[in-house]
């Protein structure tokens, strides 16, 4: 009675999308599968990906974003290492590759050409407990085309500079993933976790003498290589408290170094805080670091990204059965990030002894629709602790306000999401 699938596939998805800059646009892919393209049940796909938005009702000039890629991934049905690896025979361990590249345009702002290749596995002890292991991953962007106006955004911002700047991430990672709840139980109590260690750039920096606080930066191919050692750990428990209800926590915890040929990690490996599956008080990407304030984006409209070096998150959450599909929950989110090092653009900033008074902390509630294969969520939280206020208490719990406009503008932020936030 078993149909065997198609050894070729082709699939074509296409999609609509609006955010909340008024960008209004679609997105449109093609891939084609194998699924025994070596005669040995390799999966090979390869994807054609390209994208367009443009930005309606917006102040002028509007900002229209292009994006057009490829990427190839080939999966092996097996270890191919000169090592031997400690598998499971109950599930497949995996051999994997990637490459890609992809051109991201912004018509008014920049161009940005990346291109990524990585080889590693995929292999489990057992079905709680999952190892990843990339040998080697490489991730080059390259910036162009940048704009005079753009520009000089950029020499005045440095956090804004960093989003695009050049970067050359040559190295190994790892990770290992602990879910208690992959096997279907009625236990009281389950666990997560999630650890993950990434290197880049270490074992060539050292070799080379690099050392760019001294003037002694190293480069591949003409452009300077990150060194850094970064890890994040993400713990959760989940306790049934009723046969429809739970309560589910998290501890989050990450830090980042940049030495030898860096002076800072690279921006898509920093750390950041705020937004839908975080602390959700805070809008996306713009809290911190530390006690720093970049303003509300409520208020001022555009705040480019808070990058940190370190990160620390605490998250509880209550979640009951209303009726039907129908979920509730009340949360508390606390946390924020930090930097190793002083900047003068971001005062007070800096990781201390004192980190717990940089705490930021959020609470509210959130309805969720859940059928099981698909989860919608939204939540409405407000912030009671702002580790930007200066003088006084941080605690603001006295000035909340729903019945005034302006408290609701400035401080109620909606978190429409696919998904749990942990």
């Amino acid at each position: 009675y078993l149909t065997p699938a198609p050894k070729k596939s082709l699939r074509l998805e296409l999609s609509g999308l609006t955010k909340s800059n008024n960008s209004t646009g679609t997105e449109l892919s093609l891939t084609w599968r194998n699924r025994n393209f070596l005669k040995g049940a390799e999966l090979f796909s390869a994807k054609v990906f390209g994208g367009l938005e443009k930005q309606v009702s917006a102040q002028q000039p509007a900002i229209n974003t292009n994006r057009l890629g490829v990427e190839f991934n080939l999966l092996v049905p097996r270890i191919i290492a000169p090592i031997r690896f400690n598998t499971n025979s109950n599930f497949v361990p995996q051999t994997k590759a990637t490459i890609g590249y992809e051109l991201f345009q912004r018509n008014t702002q920049y161009t940005l050409t990346s291109a990524k290749a990585s080889f590693g596995y995929i292999w489990k002890q057992d079905v709680r407990k999952e190892h990843q292991l990339d040998i080697i991953s490489v991730n080059y962007v390259q910036p162009t085309s940048v704009t005079a106006s753009f520009q000089d955004s950029l020499d005045h911002n440095i956090t804004l500079a960093r989003s695009i700047e050049k970067q050359f991430i040559i190295g190994s990672n790892y990770n290992f993933n602990y879910n208690s709840q992959v096997r279907p139980n009625i236990k009281k109590n389950n666990f997560y976790f999630n650890g993950n260690l990434d290197l880049s750039g270490n074992i060539y920096g050292l070799l080379s003498g690099a050392n760019v606080e001294s003037g002694n930066q190293k480069g591949i191919f003409g452009t300077a290589f990150s060194q850094y050692i970064r890890t994040e750990l993400d713990f959760r428990h989940y306790l049934k408290t009723g046969k429809k209800s739970m309560l589910a926590s998290r501890a989050l915890a990450g830090i980042g170094y940049a030495y030898g040929n860096s002076s800072t990690l690279p921006f898509i490996k920093a750390f950041f805080a705020g937004g839908t599956n975080d602390i959700r008080a805070f809008r996306a990407r713009s809290l911190g670091p530390g006690s720093y304030y970049a303003g509300n984006a409520a208020v001022v409209g555009f705040l480019p990204d808070q990058p940190g070096d370190v990160k620390l998150e605490l998250n509880t959450e209550f979640r009951a059965k209303l009726f039907s599909v129908f979920y509730g929950a009340v949360f508390v989110d606390a946390g924020n990030i930090w930097a190793l090092k002083e900047n003068p653009q971001t005062p007070g900033g800096k990781f201390t002894n004192k980190f717990l008074n940089d705490f930021a902390v959020g609470t509210g509630a959130g309805l969720r629709i859940d059928v099981s294969f698909f989860v919608l969520r939204l939540d409405v939280a407000f912030p009671v602790r702002k580790p930007y206020i200066t003088e006084g208490s941080k605690w603001v719990l006295q000035d909340v306000s729903f019945g005034s406009s302006d408290w609701r503008k400035q401080n109620l932020v909606y978190n429409l999401a696919i998904g749990y936030p942990f």
